[in-house]
């Protein structure tokens, strides 16, 4: 019996993290309309997801909530054909992260957030560069900005968690 219960225990705990962070991204989209809010926050979390709650399930915050934006109607019609962009900068961020971590946390989230914003750049400079100017400025430096803050925010959140 107490077997059972520690293997409930050791899955309920994950999930309660994976469950919370998720909520708090899918939240700030409808609380905050602002870039730099949501963008610092959501990259906040999917550094601190790496440390909480391990590569695999990080891989899915950063997939998820873009999905939710897309099926809810909160994201408008133009961004749409940036999505699977937008998920895969926030898997390099993710993956790099989670690569020099140990190495050195701010080498990880610095170089993740550059790559993200490189990306993030070159492809809507070659791809969507027919789209109107607001929409390419969104991803371009505020995209590296917001995730710079994070790393730093999220050294913060995981300090004051002693997880690092």
């Amino acid at each position: 019996m107490e077997k059972i219960i520690s293997g409930v225990k050791s899955l309920t705990i994950p999930l309660i993290q994976f469950l919370s962070i998720l909520g708090i991204i899918i939240l700030i989209q409808i609380i905050f309309k602002n870039q730099f809010i949501v963008g610092t926050i959501i990259n906040t979390l999917l550094i601190t997801s790496v440390i909480f709650l391990g590569l695999r399930q990080a891989i899915g915050i950063a997939i998820i909530p873009s999905l939710f934006s897309i099926s809810t109607g909160m994201m408008p019609a133009v961004i749409l054909p940036f999505v699977p962009c937008i998920i895969i900068g926030n898997l390099i961020l993710v993956l790099t992260f989670n690569l020099l971590k140990d190495k050195n946390y701010f080498l990880g989230g610095i170089l993740g957030s550059i790559l993200k914003f490189g990306f993030l750049f070159s492809v809507s400079s070659l791809m969507f560069s027919s789209l109107p100017k607001g929409i390419l400025y969104a991803m371009s430096y505020p995209q590296l900005f917001t995730a710079l803050m994070g790393t730093l925010l999220s050294f913060v959140v995981l300090k004051a968690f002693k997880k690092i």
